[in-house]
C-alpha cells in the first residue's frame, strides 16, 4: 500500500494500537442470558463459572451509549469512525471478518480490547461509490495476566455512494 495518497496522520495511525479499554467483569448472567436466547443448552454456559459462548467475544468492551455526569464517551470501533471521517467517506461496509479465538472468557474476567489499523489501501471504484479498504485488527486479553482471549480481523470498505443516475 501506498501511504504517499493519505493524510499524514492518518497514515501514522497504521501499526499503532489504539483505544486500550478495560471492560467491567464479565457477569454469569448475561453469558446465561445469551445462552438463552439462542437455546443453547450447552453446560459450559450454565455451570457455576460458566465460560462465554464465542459470539460474545467483542461484546464485553462495547462502550455504552451515556454514562452520568457527561463524560465523553467512544464509540464501538471508534479507530474506524475516526478514519471514515478523516477521509471524508461516510458509508461503509465489513467486507470480511475473521474471529480467532485462543482462550475462553469466563464469568469474573475482565476483557482489554484495543484497536490496530493494519492498513488502508488506494482508492478504487466500485457500484456503489468511489473509496478505499481498511483492515482492522481488535485484540482481546485477561485484563490481569495479559492472556489472549482472541483476535477479531475486520476489511472495511468506506466509500462516498454515486449520485442517483
Amino acid at each position: 500500500m501506498n501511504v504517499v495518497d493519505l493524510p499524514e496522520d492518518v497514515a501514522a495511525l497504521i501499526g499503532v494500537e489504539k483505544y486500550a479499554n478495560v471492560s467491567g467483569v464479565v457477569e454469569a448472567g448475561a453469558i446465561r442470558a445469551y445462552a438463552a436466547a439462542i437455546e443453547d443448552p450447552n453446560p459450559l454456559y450454565w455451570s457455576e463459572t460458566p465460560i462465554a459462548p464465542p459470539a460474545l467475544l467483542s461484546a464485553w468492551n462495547r462502550p455504552l451509549p451515556w454514562a452520568p455526569g457527561g463524560e465523553e464517551l467512544t464509540r464501538a470501533l471508534e479507530l474506524h469512525f475516526q478514519i471514515k471521517e478523516r477521509l471524508n467517506l461516510p458509508r461503509a461496509v465489513v467486507a470480511t471478518a475473521e474471529t480467532v479465538l485462543h482462550a475462553p472468557i469466563k464469568a469474573g474476567d475482565r476483557v482489554r480490547s484495543a484497536q490496530k489499523l493494519l492498513n488502508i489501501e488506494p482508492l478504487t471504484a466500485r457500484k456503489v461509490g468511489v473509496g478505499r479498504y481498511w483492515t482492522i485488527e481488535v485484540s482481546y486479553r485477561c485484563a490481569a495476566t495479559g492472556k489472549s482471549f482472541g483476535v477479531e480481523t475486520l476489511r472495511f470498505f468506506a466509500y462516498s455512494p454515486k449520485e442517483p443516475a
